[in-house]
């Protein structure tokens, strides 16, 4: 499988070290001065960038399942968990639900055609 953090050894491809991710991460994070809303240094941890992928992923039409699989999980629920749910996206996809809903035959009820 594709390597999401590689480094070209010779005409190999191979992957950082957790180690390595982590000294990446926090040099790179130092250099911005990013803060967060509290004024302490940004943080982030190489498993971070899975969540951050399985958001974006799903969110732009990757299926869960797939997802599930590229990440190697054994459960669905594992994916899910990762997928972050933002106030926004709640609010649409209820309004989108509601319109299916009302659009939709009511059940036991004959269709005025």
């Amino acid at each position: 499988m594709p390597l999401l953090f590689q480094r070209g050894i010779g005409s190999e491809h191979r992957a950082f070290t957790p180690t390595a991710l982590r000294k990446l991460l926090i040099n790179a994070l130092a250099a911005t001065g990013l803060t967060n809303a509290n004024g302490e240094a940004l943080t982030f941890s190489p498993h971070d960038f899975r969540r951050i992928f399985v958001t974006d992923a799903i969110m732009n039409g990757l299926p869960p399942h797939i997802a599930q699989v590229i990440c190697g999980h054994k459960s669905i629920d594992t994916t899910i968990g990762y997928k972050a749910v933002y106030p926004a996206e709640t609010i649409e996809a209820h309004r989108a639900f509601i319109a299916r809903r009302r659009s939709a035959p009511q059940r036991g009820v004959p269709d005025p055609d």
